[in-house]
Order: structure tokens, then sequence, then C-alpha cells
């Protein structure tokens, strides 16, 4: 039978084959194992995991159990580092933990769409975390969609109350072939309604029309007596 190694062609007997295709799968899964350890102790190192357990996994030797010891630990320190930042509101921290874990866990799971539900959920509980956060300056944000698809593009740049989102939240988007959209929430920023001026001319006021001039010499009207005295209008005896 004719199997390739490197570039040439191998001839083994029956025999032979088993333990050709035992040692090439060997070759895959160390370099598997290589890269998915590597990957979790980094992230776990990130969370705060203890230094001592991540270098007793690293310097074990390569299998499927220490991938998944290192998996474990990861998570586990995940969980804590949440509960603890949760307790302190401190939601900036919640949301970059929870966001990290859900891709790590899509990642494993081969990126296939749609996430199963607790990728979802964390996502979900990320996006939350968000909302507390900008809810101390305003209580509308902004979401800040990505073009990755129609759903995507068609709520960017839309404004949603923070209360809304809190009770239904629809980050991630439903159909998104990214599975994971990149769609974030931003604080909302209302432009203020501006009254608009009336336009005012520039152009000079006309002037009053003068008061006609009173008439001089004999056309002068006569003097007005209603002045006058009682005595001055008083008839002679």
């Amino acid at each position: 039978m004719v199997r390739h190694s490197e570039g040439r062609a191998v001839y083994l007997t029956e025999a032979a084959v088993e333990v050709f295709e035992s040692v090439r799968q060997h070759e895959i899964d160390e370099q598997t194992w290589t890269r998915e350890r590597h990957q979790w102790l980094h992230l776990a190192q990130l969370t705060g995991a203890p230094a001592d357990r991540r270098q007793l996994l690293a310097a074990a030797p390569l299998t499927a159990a220490v991938v998944q010891s290192s998996r474990s630990l990861y998570l586990g320190a995940a969980e804590r580092a949440v509960r603890a930042a949760r307790g302190d509101k401190r939601w900036d921290d919640v949301a970059r933990i929870r966001r990290r874990q859900a891709a790590a866990l899509f990642e494993e799971a081969g990126a296939r769409t749609p996430p199963g539900d607790e990728i979802v959920a964390l996502h979900q509980e990320a996006a939350a975390a968000t909302l507390r956060a900008l809810a101390a300056v305003s209580r509308e944000v902004e979401l800040v969609g990505a073009s990755c698809c129609r759903a995507c593009r068609a709520d960017d740049e839309r404004i949603f109350q923070i209360a809304a989102e809190l009770r239904e939240p629809r980050l991630p988007h439903a159909g998104c072939p990214r599975g994971l959209c990149a769609c974030d929430w931003w604080p909302a920023i209302r432009k203020p309604a501006t009254k608009r001026r009336r336009r005012t001319s520039t152009a000079p006021r006309p002037a009053a029309p003068a008061a006609p001039a009173a008439p001089a010499g004999d056309d002068a009207p006569p003097p007005d007596d209603r002045g006058q005295s009682g005595a001055d209008t008083a008839e002679p005896d």
C-alpha cells in the first residue's frame, strides 16, 4: 500500500499501514495539543490564574488530559474574575472577560454557526455588562453595527433605551454569518434641537411720513378757545 510523507511516496505492507497511520495521527495530535495548551494557558494568565499552576501544566508531558486541565484552569479563573468584578461593579472588566471567553469557546467549537446556547449566553452577558457601565452616564446607547450582514448594518447608529436592551438583548444578532457579530454599544449623544432663527433684513427701515407744516399768515387757523378761562368767555351784562 502507498502512503505519502513529506511529499514522498512510501510503500508499506498491510501490517505496517496501521503503525504508519498511528504515528502520523500522533504527530497531528501533538501539533493540535501544543496550540491549544498555549492558547488556554495564555488566556488563564490574562484572567489571573495562579502562576504555579500554569507553569506546572506548561512543563507537563503533552497529552489530551493536560490540554483539558489547561482549559479548566482558564475557565475556573474566568468565573472567579467575573464574580469579583461583578461584586465591585467593574462592568467593563466583566464585559471584557465574558467576550473573550465566548470567542475562545466559539473558536474551540470550530466557529460553526449558529453558536451554541452557552456561547450566546456569554456574549449576551458581555453586552449587558457594557450596557450597565454606560448606564452611569446615560439612559440611552447607540449601537455601532458591523458591516458583516443586513441585521448588523440595519441597526448601525440606532439609539436604544438601556433598560429595554437589558430585558431583551439583541446582541449578538440572530442569523449573523459570523456567529458572534462585532456590533457593540457606545454612549448615545443626541444633538440638541436648535430653533430656526428668523431672518432679519439689513435694508434701512422707511422713514415715518413728516407731519404737515402749519399754514402761515391769513391761512393760519384761529386760536383754540377751549383753553380760555370762564371770565374770558362770559357774555357782557
